[in-house]
């Protein structure tokens, strides 16, 4: 039983020291090579268009997406408990499941952070399950373990929940950041994995019991040691902002001076299909790609994590206002692209320069 306290005591440490260290190598991040992008881009379209200039992208916006407290994040939940003496008397042909109530009511066990709470929740239930066989059928300890196990069934949704909102890894992967994806971005598909992979594991519960804390730990981690969750938030919001201002500037020229008034191509117009071939097309449409592409498997991940039973409603809040299909952080970027991409459509058919129309080439 020591073994085991110590056992968890080191794992808490260890954690600790990891969480330490990421978060100074995290401070040594470069600058922000994206949002630069964004502005040189906004710059060259306002002067190619000679417009009255555009707001630069402001990240204190980005307080809207700030994760609510974490006391309206977790659940009250009750602590059931059995008698330890009652156990380790009648329990003697579990061994396992003797250690893991001693483990849990030792001070060390009562210390559990959320997410080892979840896995040994798990350990616990497959301990009830393979002891219940070997007792006899009228013992008055098997009728309490069964009822043990099945009221600690019914908490498994709330213990997971507290596992995610509890947990300062969940936290910094879903907390926007200073910077933005960087435009050579080196794929990390471990934190999202992770995170799908624990979406996964909330909506098989209660039936399919959480896996040991073993396997827990490296998907937490791995959302702690990514910047790339909260640089996809940032991402998306400065590019909704510098879409919609650039939109703003196209559609303004196209309704006061359009750039091709006999329909036909001019010097203004054949500098913009410059400015959009080289600097949308081949500068920052394939940045939105990116940004799209990750985060189509980020919306998802966010979406099943929604519909997991029991579901605090400041969480549910704030999963809508990231990933739902409306009124949300991604549905604005997606909006954004749309009209961005109408919007020079209108402008370069105007003048004949669009893809597929006789001047394409010629201004290519």
């Amino acid at each position: 039983m020591e073994d085991s306290a110590s056992g968890a005591y080191t794992a808490v440490m260890t954690r600790l020291l990891l969480l330490l260290c990421l978060l100074l190598l995290n401070a040594c991040t470069p600058g922000d090579d994206s949002l630069a992008l964004q502005r040189d881009y906004l710059q060259r379209l306002d002067t190619a268009l000679q417009g009255d200039g555009f707001s630069a992208f402001e990240p204190s916006s980005l307080s809207q997406y700030r994760l609510p407290p974490r006391r309206q994040r977790l659940l009250e939940l009750p602590e059931i408990r059995i008698g330890l003496l009652d156990l380790l008397i009648d329990a003697h042909h579990c061994p396992h499941l003797q250690q893991l109530i001693s483990q849990r009511n030792s001070s060390l066990g009562k210390q559990l952070v959320p997410s080892q709470r979840l896995g040994y929740e798990g350990d616990l239930l497959r301990a009830i399950d393979a002891c219940l066989p070997a007792l006899p059928a009228d013992a008055t300890l098997k009728t309490t373990l069964q009822q043990l196990a099945t009221e600690k069934r019914q908490q498994l949704p709330a213990v997971f929940w507290n596992a995610l909102n509890g947990s300062p890894e969940f936290e910094h992967y879903l907390r926007f950041a200073d910077q933005a994806l960087p435009a050579n971005l080196n794929e990390d598909s471990a934190a999202l994995d992770a995170l799908q992979q624990l979406a996964s594991i909330g909506a098989g519960l209660p039936e399919r019991l959480p896996p040991n804390a073993t396997k827990l730990e490296p998907l937490f981690f791995a959302l702690y040691a990514s910047e790339q969750g909260g640089q996809l938030i940032t991402s998306l919001a400065s590019l909704r902002h510098s879409l919609d201002s650039g939109s703003d500037l196209l559609e303004q020229r196209q309704a006061q001076r359009p750039a091709c008034p006999q329909g036909r191509p001019t010097p203004r117009g054949r500098i913009l299909q410059n400015i959009f071939v080289k600097f949308y097309a081949g500068g920052l449409q394939p940045y939105l790609a990116l940004v799209d592409q990750r985060g189509q498997h980020w919306q998802a991940a966010l979406l099943q994590l929604q519909a997991i039973e029991g579901i605090p409603p400041a969480t549910d809040d704030y999963l809508q206002r990231l990933a739902g299909a409306q009124d949300s952080l991604w549905q604005a970027f997606r909006a954004a692209t749309a009209r961005h991409v109408k919007a020079w459509q209108t402008l370069l058919n105007s003048c004949g320069l669009a893809p597929g129309q006789a001047g394409w080439s010629r201004g290519v």
